[in-house]
């Protein structure tokens, strides 16, 4: 329940020393809305703030006014009890919400149009079903929609020892059928996968498949697949790795530049440590590969780190978290340092698919992508053993990229936090200012939490404002999670005593 519509931001670049002033209200606390609420900020609407909840199967729908008092509770009863994976498609007068669920022996994925005020408009969409066999393994759709919203993709995959099966449908704003394939590839099922599906605003298709080396431990073969819309055939490039050897990478679609970025942390050697960064880019209409960069990152980087007791590893926990593009073909790629520890049993792995997390939903004078929050809201203990595990978010890493792919400048926003059975309080959100984009995170000063908010200049400068103040107590800010919902105004969720409650903080 964690993707969000795409967004393009446009913003002007220049240099500022703006300290904004906040001012924070909360939201009217409801008894229902326990720590065990699964909930979704879906943004402004005219002076309403809309959030979805899910708590003991019930699905409701909340309008907050201005004040962030309730207005009304609508129950979305046409949502069956036992939904799963919902996700939703914002839109400036309505939005989109599309749900999976099983009965039976089948798997159905369906959706419903519904206005701002939280009324269906027309009919229930059947989009797809699934009727699996006795040995089948579940079938779990995966939407996904193009950064103007014109295309939407739902699309499953399902595979065996030696091949692997993707069937996609891709629709209109108006969820009008205009593509449905099946295809099946050559897979085995020890060595190779596949990456999430990427669509741009022609309605072409990317993801990469990736080969392990013998000994399973690294990438050492990536092949891009395109697909222009209603072609029954993917186009296949290979990166061309060589003896490189690479995490599982990233695609972002940048269609201002008809491109594909793909980008991904590199090893020179097997058994060694994160060196450097490997760039790519593909013509999203020739499905050419235009560009390939490895950059290799230095000593000067490296001591910037928060304490590094051997420089040789301290890139190997870094995970791609955002990618702001610019007009110009160049980006900034926004990095976070992530591990996780077991009571007594040390380090142990973790990969965050990627971390493709995203900034709130406004728009201003560049543009970067949005896949929703960085993360997703996990009631606490929902993870087996969780109270046996500490998570760690720390040094957020950026890197500022030319059009030409070469690295332009690296800075640090330094930050050690952790926490004991959940991480809903951890990592950072973005906010776009107009003339910055700001990192708010929590920090503990003598026990007490402290919001920090430091922000990114063009030049890849970083200024630390000073620290957001609440003249309530006992709240807990979730920074992970929170919404941009105007120029200056963020929706964070955050917790007083056992109850989920939101704040609005006008800067």
């Amino acid at each position: 329940m964690y993707k969000i519509a795409p967004v393009l931001f446009y913003f002007l670049w220049f240099n500022s020393n703006i300290c904004l002033a906040q001012n924070i209200t909360y939201s009217t606390i409801e008894k229902a809305d326990t720590k065990n609420t699964n909930f979704e900020i879906l943004g402004k609407y005219a002076d309403n703030i809309l959030i979805y909840k899910n708590a003991n199967r019930n699905h409701k729908l909340t309008i907050y006014d201005k004040e962030m008092k309730i207005k009304e509770n609508i129950k979305l009863d046409f949502i069956s009890d036992k939904a799963f994976n919902i996700d939703f498609i914002k839109y400036p007068d309505f939005f989109y919400v599309i749900w999976q669920f099983e009965k039976g022996s089948t798997t159905f994925c369906r959706a419903a149009r519904m206005n701002v005020n939280g009324q269906v408009i027309g009919s229930l969409l059947h989009l797809d079903s699934t009727k699996l066999g006795f040995f089948s393994n579940k079938v779990y759709y995966t939407t996904i929609w193009s950064e103007d919203k014109k295309k939407i993709l739902i699309y499953k995959k399902q595979s065996k020892s030696e091949s692997f099966t993707l069937v996609s449908k891709i629709y209109d704003e108006n969820f009008a059928l205009l593509d449905s394939i099946k295809n099946t590839f050559e897979f085995n099922n020890d060595r190779e996968s596949f990456t999430d599906l990427q669509i741009n605003n022609e309605g072409t298709l990317a993801f990469c498949k990736l080969k392990e080396n013998a000994r399973q431990e690294y990438i050492n073969t990536v092949e891009v697949y395109f697909k222009k819309i209603n072609s029954p055939t993917f186009s296949i490039v290979d990166l061309g790795l060589e003896k490189q050897l690479v995490q599982e990478p990233v695609l972002k679609v940048d269609n201002l530049n008809n491109a594909f970025l793909l980008n991904t942390f590199s090893y020179k050697k097997a058994r060694g440590n994160v060196d450097g960064l490997l760039s790519a880019s593909f013509n999203s209409t020739t499905f050419s590969l235009t560009k390939k960069v490895v950059n290799i990152f230095d000593d000067s980087l490296r001591a910037k780190l928060s304490g590094k007791p051997d420089w040789r590893n301290a890139y190997d926990n870094f995970f791609l978290k955002n990618i702001i593009l610019k007009k110009d073909g160049g980006f900034i790629l926004i990095t976070e340092e992530y591990t996780k520890q077991r009571r007594f049993a040390g380090n142990f792995d973790d990969r965050l698919n990627g971390g493709m997390g995203g900034f709130g939903g406004y728009s201003s004078d560049y543009y970067f992508y949005n896949r929703g929050y960085n993360g997703y809201y996990r009631p606490f203990g929902e993870t087996l053993n969780s109270r046996d595990i500490t998570y760690n978010y720390n040094d957020v890493l950026l890197y500022g990229f030319s059009k030409d792919l070469k690295l332009d400048w690296t800075n640090v926003i330094n930050k050690t936090t952790s926490d004991v059975e959940t991480d809903n309080f951890l990592s950072f959100s973005n906010m776009n200012a107009g003339a910055e984009v700001y990192f708010l995170f929590l920090q503990k000063d003598n026990n007490r939490q402290i919001l920090s908010n430091h922000y990114l200049q063009a030049t890849g400068n970083i200024v630390r404002n000073a620290t957001l103040k609440s003249r309530e107590v006992g709240y807990e800010f979730m920074p992970r999670l929170a919404r941009q919902t105007g120029a200056r105004q963020m929706i964070m969720p955050c917790m007083l005593r056992n109850n989920i409650a939101f704040a609005k903080i006008d800067f």
